[in-house]
């Protein structure tokens, strides 16, 4: 007798500093909607979670260290009440360059201190020995500018030469050093004996979910389609969740003293551009059930990435988004999917 494989839930996070927590809320409901009495980690419900930025840290969190949504939210607030101290008040330097406004020492340690809490060594790999939630972080080559992945899971995407020696904490802050407010990773890559820096991946790559289907057929298109009676990776899938963190406000990078990069929200940080051309390409995938989008709109609009002290107004809109009946309904819908 043939058996079909269990069906594959993939979950994308978007990123957007401190508005981060707002996708965690949404997962939190989600959670409780597949079982509100004993609500399950995100990493027993998906077989894949990838991010950018905050979404990686929380990608980090809850497949790699294994956390549950609650220990997310209480780490990733303490984590960035550690990481968003201020370090410069003056944005260039005087050859034109920028400073970084904050202190990614003090990151890189917030990192260590999370790993540590959950059991491990915080020099602990991201490469994973338990292969049930494969999980990834974008950043982005400084050199090239072209977006890249660190994996806990070995794939040609991905930084080959880095998987067997990167380290948690490197990868999280990798993915989160965003131009103006971290100082690029630096690493020695022993391999190609060549230093590589690395910066987060949100010029290439802010909303995750193409990335996420891309690593998702890689690692289990041949196996899958050997096992399939259909042949096709798409339906091998059971459900794709992709959340944001809220329409993201204008943002500046400064290139010079006098020359200033405006990012609009139209241009490289809208993330629901990505999300509607995904839903496009894969329209079946979206009357099936199989693909769905939370992202809470205009109320978080003007939070900016460290701002902190606003997290209660990203908890009370998140949850006003949430109590509509429509999107409570579509969470329920979700939740159903993914106990298929």
């Amino acid at each position: 007798m043939h058996l079909e494989p269990k069906k594959l839930n993939l979950l994308s996070l978007d990123g957007g500093g401190i508005r981060g927590l707002s996708s965690l809320y949404v997962l939190k409901q989600m959670m409780e909607a597949i079982d509100p009495d004993q609500p399950p980690k995100p990493c027993e419900v998906f077989d894949m979670i990838g991010g950018t930025s905050t979404g990686g840290l929380i990608a980090i969190m809850l497949g790699r260290l294994k956390m549950d949504v609650d220990q997310c939210i209480d780490a990733y607030y303490r984590l960035s009440k550690q990481a968003f101290t201020r370090k410069s008040f003056f944005p260039v330097t005087i050859r034109g360059g920028f400073n970084a406004r904050f202190d990614s020492k003090k990151l890189e340690q917030a990192l260590k201190t999370v790993i540590a809490e959950q059991g491990l060594d915080e020099d602990a790999l991201l490469q994973d020995p338990d292969a049930s939630c494969h999980v990834f972080v974008c950043a982005t080559r400084t050199t090239t500018g072209s977006t890249t992945s660190f994996t806990s899971f070995y794939h040609l995407r991905g930084e080959t030469h880095l998987y067997r020696v990167m380290k948690i904490w490197e990868a999280g802050r990798a993915t989160s050093a965003a131009p103006s407010f971290f100082d690029p990773l630096m690493i020695i890559d022993s391999v190609m004996r060549n230093e590589r820096r690395f910066i987060d991946g949100a010029l290439g790559a802010n909303n995750a979910v193409r990335k996420v289907w891309e690593h998702a057929m890689d690692v289990w298109k041949s196996d899958r389609f050997e096992k399939s009676e259909s042949g096709r990776f798409e339906d091998q899938l059971g459900c794709l969740v992709s959340i944001g963190t809220g329409t993201p406000p204008e943002m500046q990078y400064t290139r010079g003293i006098f020359q200033t990069l405006k990012l609009k929200k139209g241009l490289v940080t809208d993330t629901e551009v990505e999300a509607e051309d995904f839903a496009e390409e894969h329209a079946n995938l979206v009357d099936e059930h199989r693909y769905f989008r939370f992202n809470v709109p205009g109320g978080l609009a003007q939070i900016g990435l460290e701002e902190i002290k606003k997290i209660n107004q990203i908890e009370l809109e998140t949850n006003k988004y949430l109590a509509a009946e429509a999107v409570s309904q579509e969470i329920d819908i979700c939740a159903r999917s993914l106990r298929r």
